[in-house]
């Protein structure tokens, strides 16, 4: 009789992450992209697509993927249309545009793009289903790229219409926030919850409360900013239901008396949660095994004070989608597979000197609660790090007041020549309040490098593959 016992071990190794069709090439993982506005998920998505693309000519782009580094990969292409039927990621017009060069226009809502990957398998089941078969191990690799300001709305699932209201009108009363949202606070003074309920004033508060919401993002770098669909709509449209805004809201009133307007829109607001939150965590976040969340700590740093301290609150909200504690939130939410692995991601590593990249993830892991998240067994895997999705820069030294000092060479966006820029030290913890006296950095936004658009060379980077390795390398073994 032939004595298979020496199969066991190995499908005992293997039997704890792979299936029998994963091994035999029938195997798909999606991998999320997100990050709050202007972080960089367009550039990262297109560089990273076609840094897959390019390793079969260039290995030497992805050496820190182990696939790539081990030489098993055979071959990476672009998969067929999915059946889930999101918008395609446009790859290919971004690529072009990159080869201008200019950098992409950011995209709006959900999209996504498949790559399979195909390569030598490296462990012995791996290789033995693969001889069998006679077919090289494969993994379709489901990158979806969708806006950061989508989970700032998960903590809205836990509180009432009052209470949110109550919060937020709190809060545009301090600040920079107070100047930003002068014009809505003058109108909402006109208004109060228990009056009758009109759609033009319903309608009139939204548009005014929108208005505050695009200025404070765009003109003063603010990222705690909710409803996150009110700035990125994705297909929802203009929706009757959207047509809400916080109201001030006495304490204790909760809930309010039918045919008043705190009853309009607070009606409106459970059916935001219902129909556009709660919809979301079911039928894609729950999908979604491994993601990256990217941040761009720099330009928090310097948009000052009130901005980075902004980007905390949002760290902290964006957290609350990887915590799953019994009784929280998202344990309510999702009943099916969950999320494995989560990285969050400093962007423009390229920004500053080699020295100071490890600053930037130390100061993003110090930003919001990731120790205590880390610790807990029931969360998502999580880690920090740095990265550059394309290098726009080359490092120098310079003396400056009898000092060398590292330096970043680059051309800023509109400028015909190149720059030397001393873009100061990286704090590796949030800075004090009385540090915020003087600009921490000097950082301007650089033209993208020229690049071949054909799959061949690739892009230059900052550990976009250790990245990879972290979120899939267990998934191409």
């Amino acid at each position: 009789m032939l004595n298979l016992s020496w199969l066991s071990p190995i499908f005992a190794q293997a039997s704890e992450r792979l299936s029998l069709g994963e091994l035999a090439g029938s195997a798909t993982v999606s991998l999320a992209v997100t990050g709050l506005s202007r972080s960089g998920k367009t550039v990262l998505v297109t560089s990273l697509i076609h840094n897959l693309l390019s390793c079969a000519h260039n290995p030497n782009r992805m050496p820190l993927l182990g696939v790539v580094g081990e030489r098993r990969l055979i071959a990476a292409t672009i998969a067929g249309a999915s059946a889930n039927r999101l918008p395609s990621f446009p790859y290919r017009d971004n690529i072009e545009k990159m080869a201008v060069p200019d950098w992409p226009a950011p995209t709006e809502g959900m999209s996504e793009v498949g790559i399979e990957v195909r390569f030598a398998p490296a462990s012995a089941l791996g290789r033995f289903v693969s001889a069998i078969s006679g077919n090289p191990a494969s993994l379709t690799i489901r990158i979806v790229d969708y806006p950061g300001e989508w989970l700032l709305d998960l903590p809205l699932m836990a509180v009432s219409y009052a209470e949110w209201s109550r919060a937020t009108v709190r809060l545009l009363r301090k600040g920079v926030r107070a100047e930003i949202a002068r014009d809505f606070l003058a109108l909402l003074a006109q208004h109060r919850p228990e009056e009758n309920a009109r759609e033009e004033v319903a309608k009139e508060l939204h548009d005014r409360y929108c208005g505050y919401l695009i200025a404070a993002r765009d003109r003063h770098g603010l990222s705690f900013l909710q409803p996150g669909r009110f700035l990125c709509r994705g297909t929802l449209g203009d929706v009757p239901y959207l047509w809400f805004a916080p109201l001030d809201v006495a304490d204790g009133v909760d809930p309010f008396a039918p045919g008043t307007l705190g009853a309009l829109l607070a009606e409106r607001f459970d059916v935001y949660k219902r129909e556009v939150v709660a919809r979301f965590y079911e039928d894609h976040f729950r999908h979604y095994t491994r993601q990256i969340v990217l941040v761009d700590v720099l330009r928090a740093l310097l948009a000052g004070r009130d901005a980075f301290e902004d980007t905390r609150l949002a760290l902290d909200a964006i957290l609350e989608s990887f915590r799953y504690g019994p009784g929280g939130i998202l344990s309510r939410l999702l009943l099916g597979p969950r999320i494995d692995k989560v990285l969050f991601a400093a962007t423009k590593a390229d920004h500053v000197p080699d020295i100071q990249r490890d600053h930037l993830a130390a100061l993003l892991r110090n930003m919001a609660a990731f120790p205590a998240l880390e610790v807990r067994s029931s969360n998502a895997q999580l880690d920090v790090t740095a990265l550059a999705s394309v290098i726009s820069t080359a490092e120098e030294s310079q003396e400056i007041e009898g000092q060398r000092v590292q330096v970043v060479v680059g051309r800023p966006v509109g400028s015909n020549k190149q720059s030397k820029f001393f873009v100061g030290n990286v704090p590796i913890r949030p800075p004090r309040a009385d540090a915020w006296g003087s600009p921490f950095l000097n950082v301007p936004v650089f033209e993208p490098p020229a690049i071949d658009a054909s799959p061949v060379d690739g892009i230059a980077h900052i550990n976009l593959d250790l990245a990879l390795e972290f979120l899939l390398g267990d998934r191409l073994r």
